[in-house]
């Protein structure tokens, strides 16, 4: 750590507890973590919920919980996701407790695409160079209501405005290297309400409950498990997307 982040880790932790976006304790990838305040910042699993079932609950699952949750979504949607990775399946199975009228899933990977026809048959799948036509001749040419853009690229975020509806939600859990640009004058008339932001992690309890009733299950989207000896194959695979791998699961050795 160099001593800037040193600096800003003690102003913001000066008792050695809890953390922010880009400063945490180290070692949460290891057999044993020791958690500061852990009556405080953890969520309790369960008995009949599983490891892995919990999984994602602290990370992509609170993410797509509380994308599905700000885009206010009702029963005569029609909902667009872009991007089907691991974090937009995530918010796929929460926008499903909303039961809308229609979800439509936009995936430029192949593999992906089909993981999403074999897991999810009821949704609407289609490639980013036919959304637009396809939104607009499942909505008589209107669009899509509600938007939530988890795929993190210049032209994902481009086409969830324009596969808007005049006056949708369009919401942004994705990641960003680079600054994007509203390009108002081309808005003009959509009178979009976007929402952004970090994630809102506080819904663990109430997901961990939803895990427990059945009404969330995101074990499919393990397709690869390790040991914790061989968590550097783990990074390798996921990394450079080998395999159709969605995500990885490391257990003890």
């Amino acid at each position: 750590e160099d001593e800037e982040q040193k600096a800003l880790y003690a102003k913001y932790f000066p008792d050695g507890g809890g953390s922010i976006f880009t400063f945490e304790i180290n070692g949460g990838q290891a057999e044993y973590v020791r958690v500061p305040y852990a009556d405080n910042g953890l969520t309790p699993i369960p008995d009949n919920v599983s490891d892995e079932q919990a999984l994602f609950v602290g990370d992509i699952l609170a993410t797509g919980y509380w994308a599905a949750t700000i885009s206010e979504i009702s029963e005569e949607d029609t909902v667009l996701i872009i991007g089907a990775g691991p974090t937009g399946l995530c918010t796929l199975e929460c926008v499903q407790l909303y039961n809308p009228q229609r979800i439509v899933v936009c995936e430029a990977d192949e593999s992906r695409r089909r993981f999403v026809r074999q897991h999810y048959p009821d949704v609407k799948v289609i490639e980013p160079t036919e959304c637009l036509e396809v939104l607009k001749s499942l909505t008589e040419d209107r669009g899509a209501d509600r938007v939530i853009e988890v795929a993190g690229g210049e032209e994902s975020f481009e086409l969830a405005w324009r596969c808007a509806r005049p006056n949708a939600i369009v919401t942004i859990g994705a990641l960003y290297e680079t600054e994007q640009i509203l390009p108002l004058p081309w808005m003009y008339g959509k009178n979009l309400t976007f929402k952004t932001g970090g994630v809102d992690a506080c819904d663990c309890d109430k997901i961990m409950q939803l895990i427990s009733e059945g009404k969330i299950d995101t074990t499919h989207l393990i397709t690869h498990r390790f040991p914790l000896s061989r968590i550097q194959e783990a990074y390798d695979l996921f990394a450079n997307r080998s395999d159709n791998v969605i995500k990885t699961a490391i257990h003890p050795d």
